[in-house]
């Protein structure tokens, strides 16, 4: 079936990935048509009150999510006391943030760039690219603390299936011992040939709004710069 479609699902698993992080999969009862990269909306309150959340994996009717429930919002704690086996009101699939084979044939590199659950839509949109794309794809993800780190092995295996493709963590507060990148995603782009490259940028408004803008000063075309934002 083409188009969002209203449908009632079941939460088949839940699994805290890390420090308020936990994975989703909701079972619907039918088939739709998705496109690495777009979100679901769900529905969180009696009175109709809906949250939107990236998909990680959609595979025989079942979709995957990502949510975050440390801001305690009306979502958050919705899905944070939602158990396995009960249902949950899911309209999807939605957006265009997407990766298009025509928009990137002459891109040398593409660039993911992430903070905290922000990450979700790039593993489906990464693994779509390794389809067709032969450049080189780099994933730059920020998270505050340590703790709050989850899919290490996936991100290793990615890597070494691809050589096309690396990644780097940004600790924004590192404890002592963190062996990774210091600072907050974004902040070392001085060294970055941004010539003939493309962007998808997803997470905080804040890191979004900074790296446009940042972008936009190397010369980057904004038609090269995707986003999503994350409220």
């Amino acid at each position: 079936m083409v188009g969002p479609k209203k449908q009632v699902g079941k939460v088949i698993k839940k699994l805290e990935l890390a420090e308020k992080v936990f994975e989703m999969v909701v079972s619907l009862p039918e088939t739709l048509l998705f496109k690495p990269g777009q979100y679901v909306s769900l529905r969180v309150s009696e009175s109709g009150i809906r949250r939107s959340y990236s998909v990680v994996e959609y595979a025989s009717g079942n979709i995957k999510l990502l949510v975050d429930v440390g801001p305690a919002g009306l979502g958050s704690v919705f899905l944070e006391n939602i158990k396995v086996g009960e249902a949950l009101e899911v309209m999807g699939f939605f957006g265009n943030f997407v990766v298009d084979r025509n928009e990137l044939e002459d891109k040398k590199t593409v660039y993911f760039v992430a903070t905290g659950t922000g990450i979700a839509p790039f593993l489906p949109m990464i693994h779509k690219l390794k389809s067709f794309y032969t450049g080189k794809v780099i994933l730059w993800w920020g998270v505050r603390y340590e703790r709050r780190l989850y899919w290490q092995q996936e991100l290793k295996d990615m890597e070494t299936s691809w050589s096309n493709f690396s990644y780097e963590i940004y600790m924004s507060r590192p404890e002592e011992g963190w062996k990774g990148k210091m600072g907050r995603v974004g902040d070392d782009l001085d060294g970055v040939n941004a010539e003939n490259t493309s962007w998808y940028l997803c997470g905080a408004t804040e890191m979004i709004e900074q790296m446009k803008e940042r972008l936009l000063l190397k010369g980057v075309s904004e038609t090269d710069i995707n986003y999503e934002k994350f409220f």
